[in-house]
């Protein structure tokens, strides 16, 4: 006996537990989960692009901007007792029930606005299409427990925001804007009716493609508004007088690469867009514009001459690492030149770009100076897989003995690449990888190429690279996202303090931008006139690479860095042109207007520098006899104490067997 009443309390338990599983069930939560359209503005608030985010165009819309006449409107056409019942109306579902026995079919349906809330927002027909009795018994519950635990202004907001409007557009403020192009504040009372009577077939009533039945459809319920003394006649003839909308009006999209790279840097965040969120950027699209027309003008001027289909340009500034503009192509819609790809984020061989890390690398070690005297001479080198590597200079000239500054500034290869072999690989690479470049990141696999461009970069991280010179050796990340706010304009992601980061000693990144703005030093190759030279002072370096395929043209001033790559996204070689011609022109054009709308500050020396003169044939101190001399710059501890034994300049001729012996080198060349 005892044990068949515990068998009995257990059963009746476990019945217990089994109706309140079963109750939880039904009485979910009804708040929907309504995803928002995700806004992005430029660094002046203006819109640059407005995306859905997994269900078409959505966003949330509070009850407050939705005009009353819309509202009117709907729980007219929807839901007509729905300030007077409790999530169900009884007298709707014997409507209902009489109606669709009486035609014979399915004719009339019952559903509350409360309902709909529920069943499109929590319990998703799309999911469970079949209309069991558990998942109508469930929509009913919770429909009861919406009506009783959410005032009905609440109830009606989410009822307009998770309705479908056709078009994969989710919401009321979405369907105003798409086809109306439109505030939801702004629309008229036809275009009010239009949207309410979409809500019952959003296909069937679309006004762009079933203008007849949308046009019916808007009138009846303007005729029901009539007749409810919602509105007077006058008002009812002007609204039906009113024209549908003949087309749907597209988002706009500004700035197009830099808005999909906010796309990608909201989704690493964890950015939820529940109920839609702004984020608001660092682009300046008044520059964008303006530097698009530009690199699309130089394009096309050199596009059949020089099979050249595109152009990436890069504004940062230096203070802030902000992207002012970032262009990732020409032209984002062109698919023939492959538009989408976004050029600026693309690994692409640099050329001479490179070679300031080298240089900078070297003095940072105390191998080099500005005034260490380099062989511009032919030099087979052994590479790291044993085979033989003879670099040559891009114009095929050779200089004999060049010193440093030269060397960059004037942009020859075998110095270079020998004061690569002294510095070493490893040395290089770290540099530039504290410099921001994440690529490149396996040593084994380069070798002294690697200073002529032999490595792989993208133009953003080879950009703040320049601006790490800019900023005297101080590392800051680039930053396109400032904050991110929800709909209700609270704060969800804020920019931290600016991380800053010392990589490399101040003096070692003036001397840098002392070489790089030494418009004297690059004339040997650059000539005096040139796309390089602005209107004030600039560091800048080109990048040409092997056969053509990429054109680089990288500088900065005080405040601002520009960077700008011209080449084709699929990677077939242009003809016969380098970065001087290439893009050069868009650097030097981007930079003048920079400097006609921005107060551009003039570069800063650092103290502690010291100016020695030399004699400009060795670098070493001048005597009586040396004729060509200049002031060269030196950290301390590091200009020259020994005096030049040279009489003349030595020049190295191909061919020709006079030798001069250099004391500073021992070596013997052979000269003219």
């Amino acid at each position: 006996m005892r044990k068949y009443i515990s068998n009995y309390r257990k059963t009746i338990l476990s019945l217990i537990i089994g109706i309140l599983i079963i109750f939880l069930y039904l009485w979910t939560d009804p708040t929907p989960n309504i995803k928002g359209t995700i806004k992005i503005y430029d660094n002046n608030d203006a819109l640059l692009y407005e995306s859905s985010t997994g269900v078409g165009h959505q966003e949330f819309t509070s009850i407050d901007k939705i005009p009353k006449e819309l509202k009117d409107a709907v729980i007219l056409t929807e839901d007509k007792r729905f300030w007077y019942h409790a999530g169900v109306d009884p007298q709707a579902i014997a409507r209902a029930i009489f109606q669709n026995i009486q035609k014979g079919e399915i004719v009339s349906g019952a559903s509350t606005i409360p309902q709909q809330v529920v069943r499109f927002s929590v319990i998703s027909p799309q999911k469970s299409p079949k209309l069991s009795l558990v998942r109508k018994t469930r929509e009913i519950l919770m429909a009861v427990r919406l009506s009783y635990t959410t005032p009905k202004e609440k109830v009606l907001e989410r009822y307009l925001n998770v309705m479908h409007f056709g078009r994969d557009i989710y919401g009321i403020g979405a369907a105003s804007r798409v086809y109306f192009g439109k505030d939801i504040e702004s629309i008229s009372l036809a275009q009010s009716a239009l949207l309410a009577g979409m809500i019952a077939n959003p296909s069937k009533y679309d006004p762009i493609n079933n203008p007849e039945n949308s046009n019916t459809r808007r009138n009846s319920i303007l005729e029901k508004m009539f007749e409810e003394k919602l509105i007077d006649s006058e008002r009812l003839e002007r609204a039906k007088a009113e024209e549908l909308p003949s087309s749907i009006y597209e988002p706009s999209l500004i700035a197009p690469h830099a808005v999909r790279m906010v796309l990608d840097e909201l989704k690493q965040l964890n950015v939820s867009s529940a109920g839609g969120i702004s984020a608001y950027t660092t682009i300046d699209s008044g520059w964008y514009e303006l530097i698009k027309n530009i690199a699309k003008r130089h394009v096309e001027a050199l596009r059949l001459k020089h099979d050249l289909t595109n152009a990436a340009v890069v504004v940062l500034e230096n203070g802030s690492g902000n992207i002012l503009a970032i262009l990732g192509s020409i032209d984002y819609f062109n698919e023939e030149i492959q538009g989408q790809n976004n050029m600026a984020l693309a690994l692409r061989q640099p050329g001479s770009a490179m070679k300031p890390v080298t240089y900078a690398s070297a003095f940072e070690k105390g191998i080099a100076t500005p005034a260490t005297a380099i062989e511009d001479i032919p030099k087979v080198y052994t590479t790291k897989k044993g085979e033989g590597f003879l670099p040559n200079n891009y114009d095929g000239r050779y200089r004999g003995i060049v010193l440093a500054r030269e060397a960059l500034a004037s942009s020859y290869n075998l110095p270079a690449v020998e004061m690569l072999s002294r510095v070493g690989i490893e040395s290089f690479l770290d540099l530039s990888h504290k410099m921001g470049l994440g690529s490149m990141q396996r040593v084994e696999k380069y070798d002294l190429a690697l200073t002529l461009g032999g490595g792989e970069v993208n133009l953003l991280e080879l950009s703040n690279l320049y601006a790490t010179f800019a900023r005297g050796g101080i590392y800051i990340p680039t930053r396109l996202i400032k904050k991110v706010e929800n709909d209700d304009g609270k704060v969800i992601f804020e920019t931290e303090k600016i991380e800053q980061k010392r990589v490399l000693d101040e003096k070692v990144a003036w001397l840098i931008t002392d070489i790089l703005k030494d418009k004297r030093a690059r004339i040997p190759t650059f000539g005096e006139k040139n796309p390089l030279v602005l209107s004030v002072p600039a560091a800048v370096k080109t990048g040409t690479t092997t056969d053509w395929h990429d054109n680089w043209t990288i500088g900065y001033t005080k405040d601002f860095t520009v960077g700008v790559w011209v080449g084709n996204a699929d990677n077939h070689p242009m003809r016969n042109i380098s970065g001087i011609t290439g893009a050069a022109p868009i650097w030097n054009q981007t930079f003048e207007q920079i400097i006609k709308f921005n107060k551009v500050g003039s570069f800063i020396e650092p103290e502690g520098l010291r100016r020695v003169e030399i004699c400009t044939w060795d670098g070493l101190l001048p005597t009586n006899t040396c004729t060509q001399r200049y002031a060269e710059l030196f950290i301390p501890g590091t200009e020259p104490t020994s005096y030049t034994t040279l009489t003349a300049r030595p020049e190295y001729f191909e061919g020709y067997a006079v030798q001069i012996i250099s004391p500073l080198m021992n070596r013997v060349y052979e000269i003219g």
